[in-house]
């Protein structure tokens, strides 16, 4: 298996969300980091989808989205910050 396997059958957006400082609501809701957003549009679970821009993908593209660095070292940072061999 490697880094992008096990991570995201590892760690959901939601998981990750929460690790990097974005608040998320009972309901898997939260602002997002992409767009200028007051109001929570986006739905973080195993995947995440924005209502209001549109962004969509999967833990290791919002990360890579989220710290502006590529899809490799995405992977590489989850799997360091949630312990994943």
């Amino acid at each position: 298996m490697n880094v992008f396997e096990a991570v995201k059958q590892s760690v959901t957006t939601r998981q990750a969300a929460e690790r990097y400082g974005i608040k998320v609501n009972r309901n898997g809701m939260c602002v997002c980091p992409f767009h200028n957003d007051k109001n929570p549009s986006m739905k973080v679970d195993r995947r995440f989808y924005c209502f209001g821009c549109g962004a969509t993908g999967d833990v290791i593209d919002f990360v890579s989205r989220l710290h502006g660095i590529g899809s490799r070292e995405a992977a590489l940072m989850l799997a360091q910050d949630f312990s994943i061999p």
